[in-house]
């Protein structure tokens, strides 16, 4: 099962274990900075799988984040 890490302007933010949670994380994040940031466009979504050690995991689409019920 994938982890991920949520980064802001390129900096790990926090880490979370499913996509209920980087959901649940993002919808907070564009509710807290509705006024200034509404689209969460300084937000990556890096998926870790358990080789992410040496690939260094991949970005996710964060739009599908905010879509998704």
């Amino acid at each position: 099962m994938a982890s991920f890490e949520l980064l802001i302007d390129g900096r790990r933010r926090w880490k979370a274990r499913s996509e209920d949670e980087v959901r649940t994380w993002l919808r907070e994040y564009c509710d807290e900075h509705a006024a200034d940031e509404p689209d969460a466009a300084h937000v990556q979504i890096r998926c870790l799988s358990r080789l992410a050690w040496l690939t260094g995991g991949r970005l996710v689409d964060r739009d599908a984040f905010l879509r998704e019920g």
